[in-house]
């Protein structure tokens, strides 16, 4: 049985936090988190209109198109995965428990039944749910 997510406006939705901690987690330096997190916190745009300018703070968190998201979204997501207690799920594939498949925003739960694909649609919705993500589920 295999149960396709795709997090809906990912980049978009990840709240900024989660991403700095993931980064964190993973062994990244501390002085390139507070660059993001310097950059991520002072944000703004400027519109020019009928010649008055307006400044705007941008309160999104991680924003899709930035240079560097991709790398940012793939990290948060690694540490949302490492959470999950899902070592003894998933189908076996060359003696090891494979539960899921990753590719940008997208990911692919694999199980053997129902019961299984359920639990890990719930833990997965959870964790993902703390970080800011919402969830698109495709079945199939």
């Amino acid at each position: 049985m295999e149960a396709i997510q795709f997090l809906r406006r990912a980049f978009d939705t990840v709240q900024s936090e989660p991403v700095l901690a993931a980064l964190g987690n993973q062994g990244e330096p501390t002085q390139y988190t507070g660059i993001f997190r310097e950059l991520y916190n002072n944000f703004t745009t400027r519109i020019l209109q009928f010649y008055d300018d307006i400044t705007i703070d941008v309160r999104r968190s991680v924003r899709q198109g930035d240079t560097a998201s991709p790398n940012l979204f793939t990290a948060t997501f690694e540490d949302v995965t490492r959470r999950l207690e899902w070592d003894n799920m998933g189908v076996r594939v060359d003696r090891r428990l494979l539960h899921h498949l990753r590719f940008a925003s997208d990911v692919v739960l694999t199980t053997p039944n129902i019961t299984q694909a359920e639990r890990m649609l719930a833990d997965f919705d959870d964790a993902c749910g703390k970080i800011g993500l919402q969830e698109k589920l495709l079945k199939m």
